[in-house]
């Protein structure tokens, strides 16, 4: 980790830490912990929870900074909505800074030591690809009863993604309308919804283990719940799980092509980047 900023979310201000802020090596945000019970031959119940650490900052000659830091942090502590930890410009995890407690006030320098709450216990980046309507002419063409912008071909592999890491990740699908019971099949699982998404909306799948929503938005902004709309199968391997994270290794997109998308792959890791 080379570098931190704290990004509020109440306020839309940051701040870093390699100055006039200093966090120095910031060793209380650099570690990671798996929550677990002991059984008799293993462990359940493994999860990564929310977590206190605490850290020790100073600042020379800047007692402005100071005060930015405590608006922002006290801006999201009271609008009970989590700021975020950036580190290297691309690694985040949501955090609130809970207190701030001095200890040691010169004329020149002030040193205090911040309680920060991690708030999910990972890390995460995200990798977007996006998807345009193919423009092929195909004899595959599939027409529809009734006037759509577009008509559907058939399914064909058109790119792949790749987790090089040793977990399945969560993914996030945007796709744009217009469409109709849009689908995407990604390696051997199927994404569905069923619902009609007009010109101008978008219709968003997160995947993550703090959000799993299905919404739509207008153009407007306008949000409307189509979780009871996804496909959900039978769960986590089905092959129709609307969450299904992406495997390991290399997998195939396809779809019928009238549509554009957005997939996000979202990355995630227990503890801050080291290189």
């Amino acid at each position: 980790m080379r570098s931190l900023e704290y990004v509020s979310t109440a306020t839309g201000g940051s701040i870093g830490f390699e100055g006039p802020l200093y966090g120095e090596t910031l060793t209380g945000l650099r570690g990671r912990a798996w929550d677990y019970s002991l059984s008799s031959r293993g462990l359940t119940g493994v999860t990564r929870k929310t977590r206190e650490e605490t850290v020790t900052v100073k600042i020379h000659d800047s007692p402005a900074t100071l005060d930015l830091l405590a608006r922002l942090a006290d801006a999201d502590m009271a609008a009970g909505s989590p700021g975020t930890l950036v580190a290297d410009g691309e690694w985040e995890t949501r955090a609130w800074i809970a207190k701030s407690d001095p200890q040691s006030i010169t004329p020149t320098m002030v040193e205090t030591q911040l309680t920060v709450v991690l708030l999910d216990g990972v890390w995460r980046r995200e990798t977007t690809a996006h998807h345009d309507p193919r423009t092929d002419k195909s004899d595959s063409w599939l027409d529809h009863p009734y006037d759509y912008p577009h008509d559907y071909s058939g399914m064909s592999i058109l790119d792949t993604v790749a987790n090089p890491g040793g977990t399945p990740l969560p993914i996030r699908l945007t796709v744009f309308g217009p469409c109709v019971n849009p689908y995407i099949v990604i390696g051997s699982n199927r994404y569905e919804v069923d619902a009609t998404i007009p010109a101008g909306s978008r219709l968003e799948i997160d995947a993550t283990a703090d959000a799993r929503t299905v919404v739509m938005i207008s153009g407007t902004g306008l949000r409307t719940n189509l979780f009871a709309k996804a496909v959900r199968g039978t769960g986590r391997g089905s092959g129709t799980y609307i969450f299904e994270p992406l495997p390991t290794g290399t997998s195939t997109i396809s779809w019928a092509g009238g549509f554009e998308f957005d997939l996000t792959v979202i990355e995630e890791r227990s503890e801050a980047p080291w290189t």
